[in-house]
């Protein structure tokens, strides 16, 4: 067997997993990615790529390519709203009015969109994005066993011919899905919901056009005596998704042969001559996951790996996305000798929290109507406890950093305002014959952002940069347009972190003088000094 090193191995060649890969060339960290399947799955999964994962893709320059592939998801209608009957054909449309206008008066200014992309035609994007870029990744190779260390962790790899080699890697991403045997292998145990509903996922190719006649849903609700399930679209026009309800008490996917799938794909549409060609089928159910541990060691768990939880709201992928954006940073960091053993436990300090918002939030929308914010007469409660899009991925508020009061640590902020441990407020910057966000400025390194005058700051960062060995990028904005959209008063400034979150600010204390020690706090710097000497 042959053996190489390399500083990260990303285990699972999906969306995160590739994400993932894309963040570590991002922030200049070798890395080998393994992909057991030879080829992508070609169910189409996740379907909506949220604004603050829009917002990640942009920093790593591959937003105009995911437009692109996006302006071609669809090839006929328009997609959106919610329609529910006893088959498409016999559905009505939900007045989804009040629940558009909650969305739009809950978003965040953000350089970026909300976009439809089906996962099946996203991830060759990113796969080819990181070969250009010069990624190693392996697919049809599969990790067969791996031990840890103090120093690193040893992986057995099986190409597809089955010959063997040895990996060292320093660190190990596990993006290996939700049954993750990375997981299970380190025995890392969590808090499990059971499911609510239980279903067979069939992509089919069957023109709806006629049925449609020019019209568009995300979702179709079927509610028939015979049937019941969902009808998602792939592309409006001859791909879609169909979701159909079993109770596991009573059978099990194998009591559905192709020829029940394809009658009841016909009674979910109302058309009993309708030609149908299943592309591919699994079954997956409501119930949800959140590992009790993130990190074991040398091995770090993203996306379904460390936790799973019903589709509704498309927080899956999106919050698994997150996650490796969160971690690349942080072990990008410690690669480098600038942060200490802190920084990597703040990992799972920040995104365990987070999941469990998210599992939440999926669940409260497993009634149809509940998750479009349409009152019934028996979801008073659950509305109520609803938290919008924008809050659930952009307001979420970090409370594990060092700098920040923890009597003023709500997980959730009512807007983006410059608060430390929030997701950095977007305008426009003009830079002569440049437009650009202030997520813009942000990354790969820190970043500082001052009303006004920079003097004195850009003389404390200069300190600071030698010191720790951290790099600070220094940007003086206009005095009005801090005040207005981060509070900052001329002369005060806020320390961005790399993953766009603030480090500290004025309500942190934040000053020229206690620049350098905040850096330390937040990368647990002499930790990593002493790690060294």
């Amino acid at each position: 067997m042959t053996s190489a090193h390399v500083p990260v191995l990303v285990v699972g060649g999906g969306l995160v997993g590739l994400s993932a890969a894309l963040f570590l060339e991002y922030h200049g960290v070798p890395y080998v990615l393994v992909e057991r399947r030879g080829t992508p799955s070609p169910l189409p999964r996740s379907r909506g790529l949220h604004t603050r994962t829009g917002e990640m893709y942009r920093q790593v320059g591959l937003e105009a390519r995911i437009l692109e592939v996006a302006a071609t998801a669809l090839k006929a209608g328009k997609f959106g709203g919610a329609w529910t009957g006893g088959s498409v054909r016999t559905a009505e449309a939900l007045d989804l009015s009040a629940f558009g206008a909650s969305i739009a008066a809950g978003a965040d200014p953000s350089p970026a969109q909300f976009v439809f992309v089906p996962q099946v035609q996203l991830e060759p994007v990113l796969a080819e994005a990181a070969r250009e870029r010069g990624g190693d990744l392996r697919f049809g190779t599969e990790l067969v066993e791996f031990a840890q260390d103090a120093d690193g962790v040893t992986a057995v790899l099986r190409d597809a011919a089955g010959a063997r080699s040895v990996l060292r890697a320093d660190y190990l991403i596990a993006a290996d899905g939700a049954g993750s045997p990375i997981r299970q292998a380190l025995g890392i145990t969590g808090t499990e919901l059971p499911p609510t509903h239980h279903y067979l996922n069939v992509f089919a190719r069957t023109d709806l056009t006629g049925i449609l006649d020019g019209r568009g849903f995300s979702q179709c609700e079927i509610t028939g005596p015979q049937v019941r399930g969902l009808v998602l679209t792939k592309n409006n026009t001859d791909e879609w998704s169909f979701h159909i309800e079993y109770d596991p008490a009573l059978e099990s996917p194998a009591d559905w042969p192709d020829d029940r799938v394809y009658a009841a794909i016909r009674t979910m549409v109302g058309a009993p001559d309708l030609e149908v060609e299943i592309l591919a089928r699994s079954a997956w159910d409501t119930g949800a996951f959140v590992a009790d541990e993130y990190r074991r060691d040398r091995v770090f768990l993203v996306g379904d790996a460390a936790h799973r939880h019903a589709p509704w709201g498309g927080y899956g992928g999106n919050t698994g996305v997150a996650d490796a954006h969160n971690l690349v940073w942080k072990l990008a960091a410690t690669l480098r000798g600038t942060a200490g053993p802190a920084l990597l436990d703040s990992y799972a300090a920040e995104r365990r929290p987070r999941a469990q918002v998210a599992v939440e939030q999926s669940r409260l929308g497993t009634d149809f109507r509940t998750r479009y914010g349409i009152p019934t007469p028996d979801n008073a409660g659950d509305l109520a406890r609803r938290l919008d899009m924008s809050a659930v991925m952009n307001r979420y508020r970090y409370t594990s950093s060092a700098v920040l009061d923890t009597a003023d640590s709500s997980p959730h902020v009512p807007a983006l305002h410059g608060q430390t441990g929030t997701r950095l407020p977007h305008w426009w910057v003009d830079a002569g014959s440049w437009t650009l966000s202030t997520l813009d400025l942000c990354g790969p390194g820190f970043t500082l952002l001052i009303a006004g005058a920079a003097g004195a700051w850009r003389e404390a960062a200069a300190k600071a940069q030698r010191d720790t060995g951290i790099d600070i990028a220094v940007h003086a904005l206009p005095v009005s347009d801090c005040a207005e959209r981060a509070g900052l008063a001329e002369g005060k400034a806020l320390l961005i972190r790399p993953d766009h979150h603030i480090a500290a600010g004025p309500d942190s204390g934040l000053t020229p003088a206690w620049l350098g020690e905040v850096l330390e706090l937040v990368s647990d710097a002499r930790n990593a000094r002493a790690v060294l000497a």
